[in-house]
């Protein structure tokens, strides 16, 4: 009886000492782009006119690839907008990269984040809106060309494990 209770007190032991999950644990993996929500405004004849897209096809192919040994990101996205500017129209949208990825934990302080800091140096930073076993939203600022005129867009992407 009192081996029984000794395995059984290493088993609890052992148990309880189960490291939880990092955001990086969790994000890790192919993550399929499934969702693409974003908003800015742009000038037009002195005027401010707010500029919406949604997604109305994105690609099969259209994948962020996050490892952690060796730390490294791969994405490439490949959709149609469907944006409104005063008038609707569709719009070619593809961006693709490579490099390495952070996370910041917010400690529920502050949102968590990932950053993606591409081959070229250039950092992209990423809100947490929301991370599911299966799925996660992610919100990012961006200056997209739009007819020529560098345009602040507010970036939402919806995420699908595969």
């Amino acid at each position: 009886m009192k081996k029984i209770f000794a395995a059984a007190l290493v088993l609890v032991a052992l148990a309880s000492c189960k490291k939880d999950p990092t955001l990086a644990d969790r994000l890790e993996g192919s993550w399929l782009v499934n969702d693409i929500i974003a908003s800015g405004q742009i000038s037009f004849g002195g005027q401010n006119i707010p500029l919406v897209a949604n997604d109305k096809d994105i690609a099969a192919t259209s994948l962020f690839t996050l490892i952690q040994e060796p730390n490294s990101v791969t994405y490439a996205v490949d959709a149609t907008l469907s944006v409104s500017a005063g008038t609707s129209l569709d719009v070619p949208w593809a961006q693709s990269g490579s490099g390495t990825w952070v996370t910041i934990d917010g400690g529920g302080v502050a949102p968590d984040s990932v950053h993606l800091v591409g081959t070229d140096g250039t950092t992209t930073k990423y809100e947490v809106l929301s991370l599911l076993e299966s799925s996660v939203r992610l919100r990012t600022q961006q200056v997209v060309d739009f007819q020529g005129q560098g345009v602040d867009m507010t970036i939402e992407f919806g995420f699908a494990k595969q």
